[in-house]
């Protein structure tokens, strides 16, 4: 096993990486509030039979800088496309996701299918056909409007 790992910028955020073992790579990405550390006992099993295993702490988790904003799933999957960009690796590459971070790895999946060799979720769940009653923008703009009101009201500054 390696050390406690580098940091390479993505997005201009400092991301904490540990990379072990030879072999087809497998990027490993844990759950909300987890950390690389979380992945030890699966990092050492994948890195003993033959693989390169990636472990990183995303904005604001673990030894990471802090992310200037949400990334929402598409912005998380071009994170880990950019950090394998940073490390050399190409693809085709096995993406883990723990919870959260499954739809992340769900949407590298999407974006990125010549770099993906196959995609395993761990404890996740992915939305086959998501419905929503309103549409985004009637979403947005009654968000916005009920803001406004909220905001109009000096309930912020109450509280």
């Amino acid at each position: 096993m390696s050390g406690p790992g580098r940091f390479v910028r993505v997005g201009g955020v400092p991301l904490h990486v540990v990379v072990e073992g030879e072999g087809p790579p497998v990027v490993l990405s844990a759950g909300l509030a987890m950390a690389w550390f979380d992945w030890d006992p699966v990092a050492a099993l994948l890195a003993a039979r033959g693989r390169t295993v990636v472990r990183f702490d995303r904005p604001g988790h673990g030894l990471s800088g802090p992310a200037p904003g949400p990334a929402g799933a598409a912005g998380e999957a071009r994170r880990i496309a950019g950090l394998l960009d940073a490390l050399g690796l190409p693809g085709p590459v096995t993406v883990v996701g723990h919870s959260i971070a499954g739809l992340h790895a769900e949407a590298f999946a999407r974006l990125y299918p010549g770099r993906t060799a196959a995609l395993v979720l761990v404890d996740s769940s992915v939305e086959e056909a998501p419905t929503a009653v309103l549409p985004a923008a009637a979403r947005t703009a009654a968000a916005r409007a009920l803001g406004r009101a909220v905001t109009a009201a000096g309930l912020p500054a109450a509280l």
